[in-house]
Protein backbone atom coordinates (compact mmCIF):
# COMPACT_ATOMS: atom_id res chain seq x y z
CA UNK A 1 0.00 0.00 0.00
CA UNK A 2 2.79 2.43 0.94
CA UNK A 3 4.67 1.64 -2.32
CA UNK A 4 1.50 2.30 -4.36
CA UNK A 5 1.04 5.69 -2.69
CA UNK A 6 4.67 6.63 -3.33
CA UNK A 7 4.43 5.58 -6.99
CA UNK A 8 1.21 7.54 -7.41
CA UNK A 9 2.75 10.64 -5.85
CA UNK A 10 5.82 10.29 -8.08
CA UNK A 11 3.63 9.98 -11.15
CA UNK A 12 1.53 12.98 -10.11
CA UNK A 13 4.68 15.05 -9.50
CA UNK A 14 6.06 14.09 -12.93
CA UNK A 15 2.80 15.14 -14.61
CA UNK A 16 2.84 18.49 -12.78
CA UNK A 17 6.45 19.14 -13.86
CA UNK A 18 5.68 18.31 -17.50
CA UNK A 19 2.52 20.44 -17.59
CA UNK A 20 4.26 23.37 -15.90
CA UNK A 21 7.20 23.21 -18.29
CA UNK A 22 4.86 23.01 -21.27
CA UNK A 23 2.90 26.08 -20.15
CA UNK A 24 6.13 27.98 -19.45
CA UNK A 25 7.43 27.09 -22.90
CA UNK A 26 4.20 28.21 -24.55
CA UNK A 27 4.27 31.47 -22.61
CA UNK A 28 7.85 32.26 -23.62
CA UNK A 29 7.90 33.48 -27.25
CA UNK A 30 11.69 33.27 -27.38
CA UNK A 31 11.67 29.54 -26.69
CA UNK A 32 8.84 28.91 -29.15
CA UNK A 33 10.30 31.03 -31.93
CA UNK A 34 13.70 29.39 -31.70
CA UNK A 35 12.09 26.16 -32.85
CA UNK A 36 9.43 27.46 -35.23
CA UNK A 37 10.76 30.66 -36.78
CA UNK A 38 12.19 34.14 -36.33
CA UNK A 39 12.13 36.20 -33.15
CA UNK A 40 9.39 38.82 -33.17
CA UNK A 41 9.91 42.58 -33.47
CA UNK A 42 8.94 44.88 -30.60
CA UNK A 43 6.34 46.49 -32.90
CA UNK A 44 3.58 45.34 -35.25
CA UNK A 45 4.68 45.80 -38.85
CA UNK A 46 1.49 44.50 -40.49
CA UNK A 47 -0.58 47.75 -40.62
CA UNK A 48 2.14 49.84 -42.28
CA UNK A 49 3.11 47.07 -44.66
CA UNK A 50 -0.51 46.53 -45.71
CA UNK A 51 -0.60 50.19 -46.75
CA UNK A 52 2.61 49.71 -48.73
CA UNK A 53 1.35 46.49 -50.29
CA UNK A 54 -1.79 48.27 -51.48
CA UNK A 55 0.36 50.37 -53.85
CA UNK A 56 2.18 47.36 -55.35
CA UNK A 57 2.20 47.14 -59.16
CA UNK A 58 5.02 44.67 -59.69
CA UNK A 59 5.47 40.94 -60.22
CA UNK A 60 3.73 38.78 -57.63
CA UNK A 61 6.01 36.49 -55.66
CA UNK A 62 9.29 38.11 -56.72
CA UNK A 63 11.54 38.37 -53.66
CA UNK A 64 14.90 40.04 -54.20
CA UNK A 65 17.84 39.30 -51.93
CA UNK A 66 20.09 42.37 -51.95
CA UNK A 67 23.32 42.18 -50.00
CA UNK A 68 27.02 41.52 -49.78
CA UNK A 69 29.16 38.41 -49.51
CA UNK A 70 26.75 36.69 -47.09
CA UNK A 71 24.03 37.00 -49.75
CA UNK A 72 25.98 36.11 -52.88
CA UNK A 73 27.34 33.05 -51.04
CA UNK A 74 25.79 29.86 -52.41
CA UNK A 75 25.11 28.42 -48.92
CA UNK A 76 22.68 31.27 -48.17
CA UNK A 77 20.02 29.80 -50.47
CA UNK A 78 20.87 26.12 -50.02
CA UNK A 79 18.09 25.37 -47.54
CA UNK A 80 15.51 27.19 -49.67
CA UNK A 81 16.49 25.28 -52.80
CA UNK A 82 17.24 21.79 -51.56
CA UNK A 83 17.23 21.72 -47.77
CA UNK A 84 15.70 19.07 -45.55
CA UNK A 85 12.82 19.35 -43.12
CA UNK A 86 10.47 21.70 -44.98
CA UNK A 87 6.88 22.07 -43.82
CA UNK A 88 3.95 22.40 -46.26
CA UNK A 89 3.97 26.16 -45.53
CA UNK A 90 7.68 26.35 -46.39
CA UNK A 91 7.08 24.52 -49.68
CA UNK A 92 4.12 26.76 -50.53
CA UNK A 93 5.95 30.05 -49.94
CA UNK A 94 9.00 28.81 -51.87
CA UNK A 95 6.75 27.97 -54.81
CA UNK A 96 5.18 31.44 -54.52
CA UNK A 97 8.72 32.89 -54.64
CA UNK A 98 9.42 31.12 -57.98
CA UNK A 99 12.25 29.16 -56.34
CA UNK A 100 14.36 27.33 -58.93
CA UNK A 101 12.70 29.10 -61.87
CA UNK A 102 16.24 30.37 -62.53
CA UNK A 103 15.09 33.54 -64.22
CA UNK A 104 14.30 37.17 -63.30
CA UNK A 105 11.46 36.06 -61.01
CA UNK A 106 13.69 33.81 -58.85
CA UNK A 107 15.46 35.90 -56.23
CA UNK A 108 17.51 32.97 -54.93
CA UNK A 109 18.95 32.53 -58.43
CA UNK A 110 19.52 36.27 -58.92
CA UNK A 111 21.53 36.69 -55.71
CA UNK A 112 23.91 33.75 -56.26
CA UNK A 113 24.50 33.65 -60.04
CA UNK A 114 27.69 35.53 -60.82
CA UNK A 115 27.66 38.04 -63.67
CA UNK A 116 31.18 39.17 -62.79
CA UNK A 117 33.58 37.59 -60.31
CA UNK A 118 32.12 38.18 -56.82
CA UNK A 119 29.08 39.98 -58.26
CA UNK A 120 25.65 38.53 -59.00
CA UNK A 121 22.50 40.25 -60.28
CA UNK A 122 21.42 41.57 -56.87
CA UNK A 123 24.44 41.06 -54.62
CA UNK A 124 28.13 41.91 -54.55
CA UNK A 125 30.92 40.94 -52.22
CA UNK A 126 32.07 43.93 -50.17
CA UNK A 127 28.77 45.79 -50.52
CA UNK A 128 28.54 48.95 -48.41
CA UNK A 129 25.49 51.12 -47.83
CA UNK A 130 26.65 53.89 -50.19
CA UNK A 131 26.79 51.35 -53.03
CA UNK A 132 23.05 50.73 -52.69
CA UNK A 133 22.60 54.29 -53.92
CA UNK A 134 25.57 54.72 -56.28
CA UNK A 135 26.14 51.16 -57.55
CA UNK A 136 28.76 48.59 -56.67
CA UNK A 137 32.47 48.58 -57.52
CA UNK A 138 32.02 45.45 -59.63
CA UNK A 139 29.03 46.79 -61.54
CA UNK A 140 26.17 45.95 -59.21
CA UNK A 141 23.21 48.12 -60.31
CA UNK A 142 21.82 50.70 -57.91
CA UNK A 143 18.97 49.60 -55.70
CA UNK A 144 16.68 51.97 -57.64
CA UNK A 145 17.60 50.22 -60.90
CA UNK A 146 16.99 46.76 -59.39
CA UNK A 147 13.58 47.84 -58.12
CA UNK A 148 12.65 49.14 -61.57
CA UNK A 149 13.97 46.08 -63.39
CA UNK A 150 12.62 43.27 -61.20
CA UNK A 151 9.56 44.98 -59.63
CA UNK A 152 9.67 42.82 -56.49
CA UNK A 153 6.99 42.20 -53.88
CA UNK A 154 9.57 41.82 -51.06
CA UNK A 155 13.23 42.84 -50.79
CA UNK A 156 15.54 41.31 -48.18
CA UNK A 157 18.34 43.75 -47.39
CA UNK A 158 21.65 42.65 -45.84
CA UNK A 159 24.19 45.46 -45.67
CA UNK A 160 26.45 46.89 -43.00
CA UNK A 161 29.26 44.60 -41.97
CA UNK A 162 31.65 46.21 -44.46
CA UNK A 163 30.55 49.67 -43.32
CA UNK A 164 31.55 48.64 -39.80
CA UNK A 165 34.85 47.13 -40.92
CA UNK A 166 35.81 50.06 -43.15
CA UNK A 167 35.08 52.76 -40.57
CA UNK A 168 31.99 54.33 -42.17
CA UNK A 169 30.41 56.66 -39.61
CA UNK A 170 27.18 55.62 -37.96
CA UNK A 171 25.52 58.83 -39.14
CA UNK A 172 26.41 58.20 -42.80
CA UNK A 173 25.38 54.54 -42.58
CA UNK A 174 22.03 55.40 -41.02
CA UNK A 175 21.34 58.03 -43.68
CA UNK A 176 22.20 55.65 -46.53
CA UNK A 177 20.09 52.82 -45.13
CA UNK A 178 17.15 55.16 -44.52
CA UNK A 179 17.27 56.25 -48.15
CA UNK A 180 17.50 52.65 -49.37
CA UNK A 181 14.53 51.56 -47.27
CA UNK A 182 12.47 54.52 -48.46
CA UNK A 183 13.24 53.63 -52.09
CA UNK A 184 11.91 50.13 -51.52
CA UNK A 185 8.75 51.44 -49.87
CA UNK A 186 8.21 54.01 -52.65
CA UNK A 187 8.27 51.14 -55.15
CA UNK A 188 5.39 49.45 -53.29
CA UNK A 189 7.66 46.64 -52.09
CA UNK A 190 8.06 45.35 -48.53
CA UNK A 191 11.59 45.59 -47.10
CA UNK A 192 12.84 42.74 -44.93
CA UNK A 193 15.76 44.34 -43.12
CA UNK A 194 18.52 42.09 -41.76
CA UNK A 195 20.55 43.24 -38.80
CA UNK A 196 24.33 42.78 -38.92
CA UNK A 197 25.49 39.49 -37.39
CA UNK A 198 27.92 39.91 -34.49
CA UNK A 199 31.41 41.01 -35.56
CA UNK A 200 33.83 39.99 -32.79
CA UNK A 201 36.53 42.53 -33.62
CA UNK A 202 34.06 45.44 -33.43
CA UNK A 203 31.21 44.24 -31.23
CA UNK A 204 30.39 47.67 -29.80
CA UNK A 205 30.16 49.36 -33.20
CA UNK A 206 28.17 46.47 -34.66
CA UNK A 207 25.70 46.74 -31.79
CA UNK A 208 25.38 50.50 -32.36
CA UNK A 209 24.72 50.01 -36.08
CA UNK A 210 22.05 47.44 -35.26
CA UNK A 211 20.35 49.82 -32.83
CA UNK A 212 20.17 52.27 -35.73
CA UNK A 213 18.69 49.61 -38.04
CA UNK A 214 16.02 48.63 -35.53
CA UNK A 215 15.18 52.30 -35.04
CA UNK A 216 14.77 52.83 -38.79
CA UNK A 217 12.55 49.77 -39.01
CA UNK A 218 10.40 50.77 -36.07
CA UNK A 219 9.94 54.31 -37.41
CA UNK A 220 8.63 52.89 -40.70
CA UNK A 221 6.83 49.85 -39.31
CA UNK A 222 9.04 47.33 -41.14
CA UNK A 223 9.65 43.62 -40.55
CA UNK A 224 13.15 42.71 -39.38
CA UNK A 225 15.15 39.51 -39.51
CA UNK A 226 17.31 40.22 -36.48
CA UNK A 227 20.37 38.09 -37.20
CA UNK A 228 22.30 39.54 -34.26
CA UNK A 229 19.56 38.59 -31.77
CA UNK A 230 18.97 35.22 -33.44
CA UNK A 231 22.64 34.26 -33.11
CA UNK A 232 23.16 35.62 -29.59
CA UNK A 233 19.91 34.06 -28.34
CA UNK A 234 21.01 30.61 -29.46
CA UNK A 235 24.68 30.90 -28.50
CA UNK A 236 25.14 33.90 -26.18
CA UNK A 237 28.70 33.05 -25.18
CA UNK A 238 30.19 30.79 -27.87
CA UNK A 239 28.68 32.08 -31.14
CA UNK A 240 32.11 32.79 -32.67
CA UNK A 241 33.20 29.66 -34.50
CA UNK A 242 29.95 27.70 -34.60
CA UNK A 243 27.88 30.48 -36.26
CA UNK A 244 30.32 33.23 -37.30
CA UNK A 245 33.85 33.16 -38.73
CA UNK A 246 35.27 36.70 -38.55
CA UNK A 247 32.77 38.68 -40.70
CA UNK A 248 30.96 35.77 -42.38
CA UNK A 249 28.41 33.19 -41.36
CA UNK A 250 29.64 29.60 -41.09
CA UNK A 251 28.55 26.95 -43.56
CA UNK A 252 29.23 23.48 -42.17
CA UNK A 253 30.13 21.78 -38.91
CA UNK A 254 30.80 18.09 -39.47
CA UNK A 255 27.63 16.48 -40.77
CA UNK A 256 25.58 19.67 -40.28
CA UNK A 257 25.48 22.03 -43.24
CA UNK A 258 23.35 24.77 -44.83
CA UNK A 259 20.89 22.22 -46.23
CA UNK A 260 20.42 20.20 -43.03
CA UNK A 261 17.13 19.81 -41.23
CA UNK A 262 16.60 22.99 -39.16
CA UNK A 263 16.41 21.34 -35.76
CA UNK A 264 17.16 23.51 -32.70
CA UNK A 265 20.58 21.87 -32.45
CA UNK A 266 21.46 22.10 -36.16
CA UNK A 267 20.70 25.82 -36.45
CA UNK A 268 23.21 26.37 -33.62
CA UNK A 269 25.95 24.82 -35.78
CA UNK A 270 25.60 26.48 -39.21
CA UNK A 271 25.18 30.20 -39.65
CA UNK A 272 23.95 29.86 -43.23
CA UNK A 273 21.43 27.19 -42.26
CA UNK A 274 20.14 29.53 -39.56
CA UNK A 275 19.82 32.54 -41.86
CA UNK A 276 18.46 30.60 -44.85
CA UNK A 277 15.78 28.84 -42.82
CA UNK A 278 14.80 31.98 -40.91
CA UNK A 279 14.52 33.96 -44.15
CA UNK A 280 12.05 31.47 -45.63
CA UNK A 281 10.03 31.44 -42.39
CA UNK A 282 10.03 35.26 -42.16
CA UNK A 283 8.87 35.68 -45.75
CA UNK A 284 6.08 33.17 -45.12
CA UNK A 285 5.10 35.16 -42.02
CA UNK A 286 5.05 38.44 -43.96
CA UNK A 287 2.99 36.92 -46.76
CA UNK A 288 0.51 35.49 -44.26
CA UNK A 289 0.18 38.58 -42.08
CA UNK A 290 0.35 41.30 -44.73
CA UNK A 291 -0.83 39.82 -48.01
CA UNK A 292 -3.16 36.96 -47.05
CA UNK A 293 -4.91 37.91 -43.81
CA UNK A 294 -7.79 40.38 -43.78
CA UNK A 295 -7.28 42.88 -40.95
Amino acid sequence: MMRTQVNFRSLLLAIIVIVTATHARAADPTLVSQETGPLAEDWDYAPAMRRTAATFQGREGVVLHVGGSMTIANPYGTWARSGKGKTPEDAAVLKWMHTEARDKTDGWWLCRTEVEHYRAYTSESGLKSAMLLAGGKRGLPTLAAMLQDYRPRIVTLECGIYDVEDGVSLEVYRRNMAQALDQILAAGAIPLLNTIPPFRAQRERTAQFNVALRSLAKERGLPVLDLEREILTRRPEDWFGPLMDRIHLTASDGEVGPGSEPTPENVRRSGYLLRGWLTVRKIAEIKRRVLDETP
